[in-house]
């Protein structure tokens, strides 16, 4: 996404603290006390999501479970995005901060254009990957016939629309974004300047990139959760059951609807805070205390919280998904497989 990059590169001024007023509203003691924290979380969340994601990936593949290839493709994404944006991070916290880019001329130009778009398109694959779950999980119980003539070829297409989609929306990055000296510092900057007005067209874009990749998502999944939980609540075959078989019912249920609502809540949780300091930078710029020490405490909590994102996805399916675990005791294979849920073989 637009922002989580523009809060690193320091490239759009409605989206991050300014280097200038960070060292005008803070203590160096207190900055060296953060450029080492912040360059240690970094580094934990590039590892966590290496081992999390890259073991998701293997599992999935393993498995074989029908929405294996959604799940997978998250994966993909958030580990893409670890790979491009975390190490961009540390280094900036070991260089004090600096945002500074280190490699010039043309090559310069082309990691600064590629790096921003590679890393925002790939949390927007993210997120757009989260509703083809939750749109899959909703054709495999409201309508199981259809989703029984859903093919690999569909699903391969359906993943192809994310990043198809998530790079068109982030085309104009290629043009918007470039080396530009400041104050004797080369930094990669985004500038829609000369063919359009910057501070007109950058809210306009922004604004369209938050309602895209993050807004309408949030809302699809929960409606598309609501519907889902709703159609699990009446069982209508219950009475051509044995009780027995309505008891396990009720519990692969139950863990569905635990599972869909972690599902959705992790999502939320995670990028909640930073839409709202999102909102109010975007359009009430004025109003922004920036030497405030509060303000400045959940600005940089809520960015950080953020990028937790990566490891939401394997934490969550770890938890819930049996089959996924398959690969730790590769002893219990077939009993595993035997056992699984009529719910994980829908997922």
């Amino acid at each position: 996404m637009a922002f989580t990059n523009n809060s690193s590169t320091n490239s759009t001024q409605g989206f991050q603290l300014h280097d200038s007023q960070t060292e005008l509203c803070s203590r160096s003691s207190d900055k060296w006390a953060m450029t080492i924290s912040h360059a240690s979380i970094y580094s934990v969340l590039l590892l966590s999501s290496l081992i999390g994601n890259s073991f998701l990936i293997y599992s999935v593949l393993k498995s074989k479970i029908k929405m294996g290839r959604i799940i997978a493709n998250i994966a993909v994404s958030d580990l893409l995005f670890s790979i491009v944006h975390f190490p961009r991070e540390i280094v900036a916290q070991i260089r004090g901060g600096s945002t500074t880019f280190l490699v010039n001329g043309w090559i310069g130009s082309l990691f600064c254009k590629t790096g921003a778009f590679v890393a925002d398109s790939s949390v927007a694959v993210s997120t757009f990957s989260m509703v083809l779950i939750a749109a899959d999980r909703l054709i495999a119980i409201v309508y199981p016939t259809r989703f029984r003539l859903m093919t690999v070829k569909t699903r391969r297409l359906q993943l192809s629309c994310t990043w198809i989609f998530a790079m068109a929306i982030h085309s104009p990055y290629f043009y918007t974004f470039r080396l530009e000296t400041n104050y004797g510092k080369t930094i990669c900057n985004s500038n829609w300047e000369p063919a359009f007005d910057h501070e007109s067209t950058s809210l306009w874009f922004y604004t369209m990139i938050l309602v895209t990749v993050l807004i309408v998502p949030l809302v699809t999944i929960a409606i598309l959760q609501t519907i889902v939980l709703v159609k699990l609540r009446s069982d209508n075959m219950a009475a051509f059951r044995t009780s027995i078989a309505n008891q396990r019912q009720a519990q692969r249920n139950k863990k569905l609807v635990i599972m869909s609502v972690v599902i959705v809540l992790a999502f939320a949780v995670c990028w909640l805070p930073f839409l709202a300091v999102l909102f109010r930078q975007l359009y009430f710029p004025a109003s922004i205390p920036y030497c405030s020490l509060g303000y400045f405490a959940f600005f940089q909590f809520a960015r950080l919280f953020s990028f937790c994102h990566v490891m939401a996805n394997p934490c969550v399916c770890f938890t819930f998904m049996r089959r996924l675990r398959v690969f730790l005791t590769p002893k219990n294979t077939l009993t595993l497989r035997k056992s699984s849920t009529c719910e994980e073989t829908r997922l």
